[in-house]
């Protein structure tokens, strides 16, 4: 399910959770919404034109070149010819310079006629504007590639090992295997196809049950193809491939005529900005397992919502077409980039190949960038990682040029025997949610300059200073509560019951409510256990059958500290059975910030980055909970150079100390100059018993700052011999 409402401008989505079960008797569901009413505050004195019946019809396919692009508009105010546009491909065409305009009562038609080709990919935005200055426009993406351009449907991969077929047969849903085509037709995993998932895709649709990869049946504009071969009244359906994870790949084995091609994918990407796809050759034998491959370009996607829009492929940064050489049977793989978010969707529907004239030089080109064009990574160590891929020509290592937010860097340059390899860990990290640029140019071996440049944004969580505590460090540990509600509630496996659980004066009945103080969270509720990634797990406080009769299951544990926390790049790592959530608010139990990390249900495995901007004591709140079955909670840091993993508040001195509470005392930095480069000082002693800070005097400056919490102030300053002693009350 969704993680938060999918709301954008224009339109709304309604979600519908459905118990589906094919044998049931209401078969097939229907279910109809109606009555959509949208408030809106009064109309303006001047409305803005109104443009409809535009062609063609966005996102349009195969689409005749012979067709006029237009559109109706009308408006409460007269609208003048002159400010009546098209905007084809980034050519503006107005009634100067082809386009027509004729009057309808109210209403008038605008059109442009002959400016389209065959094996076009088109954008156009058709604008009005009105005398008041009201403008109006829609943009549509069509095509009018040839209907006997090669296709290769996405789910038509390979099969047996290395086998295809170059005309493949529709047939109808559930029929085959047939050598005519690829109706149930099974892929080798490893050599045809390759999926995260075990399982075969089963039930989700009968086109190739048996193989791992999720497809179902297309929601694209139906192609003739499909028509003529009688369609759904004839068990004919387009499929798409969806269900995605970044690395997996679908390998294809065609026979092309000799020709330059450019490429497109036709896809759907909902709720994600961008998604992007890579396209291989293989150049090693495509009946073995993980054949070699070498970069020829990428496909980057833009967010579509649920409709199908063709992408090219495109140099990295999506600045160049990139052409290829096909001829003869040749082998290609398709490997995704970008897989799948929790609440988004992304569905591959076909390939086309566009014969451009016959096979040319082919440059060596900028395969592949990351971060990709236009996206966000999420990240406290960004890295910008370029693959250059020789062709006919290749790269010159030396003359590699990149910029980062127009600075020159120094990036680890890498020559294998099929390109170059270019990395950059970002020295400075960036402002979060900020727009970073890069660019990368470099000659190839004929001496012909080659670049590409790119925008992206990187963002990262971080916590935030002001909620620092304020004095110094108390009694080391976790504070840890936990609540158990009576047995047989088989209560919901969710955080929202966790936290319903938890607050005071919960709705859920209470048979354990204790709260300990424990050094470590490493807890099972069989003790002794080695659940996760820590042996010798102990017993979660209060959760004992043998002495409460209560069972183990339905409980919530809450632990909180004051982590210790120097200024940096921190990756904490979470291991639950059921659901968890980490929080740094304002106060221990602050509840209500927003989390660094959850995950609702279980079991969970999960690690998460975050800066920290300033040294100082962070309030800290994990909280994990269990429904029933297996039960087990460890809180852990992870050294983000090799992934070693230590509990929070271990007895080691690499460990990150936890405390259960903060004494108010003065926070002591020194410097040695007055107003800059203040840090942390061990030899200047904080004692909050007598309430004394004593700072040992040496020779040369030094400069002490004290920050007084609420409720110290000073109170003498004296000289004991080499100590300076500062009194506070």
């Amino acid at each position: 399910s969704p993680i938060a409402p999918f709301i954008t401008k224009g339109y709304f989505t309604l979600y519908l959770y459905q118990d589906f079960d094919r044998g049931a008797p209401e078969n097939p569901y229907k279910i109809y919404y109606d009555n959509a009413v949208v408030f809106a505050p009064p109309v303006a004195a001047n409305t803005p034109p109104v443009i409809t019946d535009i062609t063609p019809e966005n996102l349009a396919n195969f689409q005749s070149a012979s067709v006029d692009l237009g559109f109706t508009v009308e408006d409460d105010q007269p609208l003048d010819n002159s400010k009546l546009k098209i905007v084809l491909d980034g050519v503006s065409y107005t009634t100067a310079n082809g386009l027509s305009v004729t009057a309808n009562g109210s209403k008038k038609q605008v059109r442009l006629a002959g400016k389209l080709v065959g094996n076009g990919n088109y954008s156009a935005v058709m604008s009005a504007t009105d005398s008041n200055g009201e403008t109006t426009s829609k943009t549509v993406f069509f095509d009018t590639f040839v209907v006997d351009s090669p296709v290769i449907e996405v789910e038509d991969y390979n099969f047996d090992g290395g086998m295809f077929i170059d005309n493949p047969m529709l047939l109808p849903e559930g029929q085959g295997p047939d050598a005519s085509g690829y109706s149930l037709q099974t892929g080798v995993k490893g050599v045809d196809y390759s999926d995260t998932r075990g399982s075969p895709n089963g039930t989700n649709t009968r086109y190739r049950p048996q193989d791992s990869v999720r497809m179902l049946r297309s929601l694209d504009r139906q192609r003739q193809k499909y028509a003529d071969a009688g369609g759904a009244e004839a068990s004919i359906y387009d499929y798409v491939v969806g269900d995605i994870v970044g690395g997996e790949w679908l390998q294809y084995t065609r026979t092309f005529a000799s020709g330059a091609y450019e490429v497109y994918l036709r896809e759907s990407i909902a709720n994600m900005a961008t998604a992007d796809s890579v396209l291989e050759l293989v150049t090693g034998d495509p009946t073995q397992p993980d054949a070699s491959v070498e970069t020829l370009g990428t496909f980057l996607g833009l967010r579509t919502g649920f409709e199908f829009r063709n992408f090219p492929l495109t140099d990295g940064g999506g600045q160049a077409r990139v052409r290829l050489n096909l001829e003869g049977v040749t082998t290609l793989r398709l490997r995704q980039t970008t897989g799948d978010l929790a609440d988004a969707a992304r569905y591959l529907n076909y390939l086309v190949f566009l014969r451009v004239g016959d096979k040319e030089v082919r440059r060596a080109v900028i395969a592949s960038v990351t971060p990709a064009p236009d996206s966000t990574v999420n990240t406290v160590s960004p890295e910008i990682r370029v693959r250059i891929q020789n062709a006919d020509t290749t790269a010159n290592p030396a003359s590699i040029r990149l910029t980062v937010n127009g600075q020159n860097v120094a990036p680890v340059i890498e020559s294998d025997g099929s390109g170059v390899s270019v990395r950059y860990l970002m020295a400075l990290l960036p402002a979060p949610g900020a727009l970073n640029s890069a660019s990368i140019t470099f000659n190839d071996n004929q001496g012909q300059q080659i670049g590409t440049s790119w925008n992206f944004t990187v963002d990262y969580r971080r916590l935030d200073p002001a909620n620092r505590a304020a004095g110094i460090p108390g009694e080391r540990g976790f504070s840890v509560h936990v609540v158990q509600a009576p047995a047989g509630q088989a209560l919901e496996n969710s955080l929202t019951r966790a936290e319903e659980q938890i607050k005071p004066n919960s709705s859920i009945p209470r048979a354990v409510d204790v709260t300990e103080i424990v050094q470590v969270i490493n807890q099972n509720k069989q003790a002794g256990g080695s659940a996760g990634a820590f042996p010798d797990d102990a017993a979660v406080p209060g959760i004992d059958p043998a002495a409460t009769g209560n069972g183990n299951n339905d409980f919530t544990v809450e632990a909180v500290a004051y982590l210790d926390l120097r200024a940096g790049a921190y990756r904490f790592g979470m291991i639950t059975d059921d659901g968890y959530k980490l929080t740094s608010g304002r106060t221990l139990h602050d509840a209500t910030f927003s989390p660094l990390e959850f995950h609702s249900g279980g079991p969970a495995n999960e690690t998460v980055e975050f800066i920290v901007l300033e040294p100082g004591l962070y309030p800290f709140r994990f909280l994990w909970y269990e429904r029933g079955g297996a039960a087990h909670g460890e809180f852990f840091s992870v050294d983000r150079s090799d992934g070693t993993r230590i509990l929070i508040n271990a007895d080691a001195p690499e460990a990150i100390k936890a405390y259960v509470d903060v004494i108010s005392a003065p926070i002591v930095q020194s410097s040695a100059q007055a107003g800059a480069g203040f840090a942390d000082d061990p030899s200047i002693i904080v004692d909050p018993v007598a309430k004394q800070v004593r700072i040992q005097i040496q020779d040369g400056a030094k400069f002490v700052k004290l920050a007084w919490p609420a409720g110290i102030s000073l109170k003498a300053v004296r000289r004991d011999g080499s100590v300076l002693i500062v009194d506070y009350e």
